[in-house]
């Protein structure tokens, strides 16, 4: 009669697969939550920006528009430079968020000549922009 082969009793020394598979699976979450972490500043930090740079676009073509149309008034329709200079000024302090507004209108050689000179605010404090805005428009007249 054969004798019956005696249990192993030698330890189990391979590593348990599904333990450190379900470990594994579990760094995933980890490793997404720290990329959230680290990156989410830097899009918000990116998005303020984008924010704050078409805001300074917005006051350099407000003033482009209020130094053309300046420029237009007192060459094509006479209005007095001073008048234009004051209501130019005027519009930029009420209708817009610029600040420390100036404007100069000159004249000569025939053209006349606007400059708007003004601070545009920025959504962070200190964030200031200076905005120096020029336009030039031929004096309509009748010549010989």
């Amino acid at each position: 009669m054969v004798s019956p082969v005696p249990p192993d009793t030698t330890p189990d020394t391979t590593p348990d697969t599904t333990s450190a598979a379900s470990r594994l699976r579990g760094d995933r979450g980890a490793a997404t939550s720290l990329a959230v972490a680290l990156l989410t500043p830097m899009f918000i930090f990116l998005a303020f920006a984008a924010f704050q740079a078409a805001l300074w676009s917005h006051a350099r073509t407000e003033a482009r528009v209020v130094a053309r149309d300046t420029a237009a008034l007192v060459a094509r329709s006479g209005v007095a430079a001073g008048d234009a200079q004051a209501s130019a000024t005027m519009v930029l302090e009420a209708d817009t968020d610029m600040r420390n507004v100036m404007v100069g209108v000159s004249s000569g050689g025939g053209v006349v000549t606007v400059t708007v000179t003004a601070d545009a605010p920025g959504i962070i404090r200190g964030t200031t922009n200076s905005v120096s805005v020029t336009s030039a428009v031929p004096i309509e007249e009748i010549t010989p």
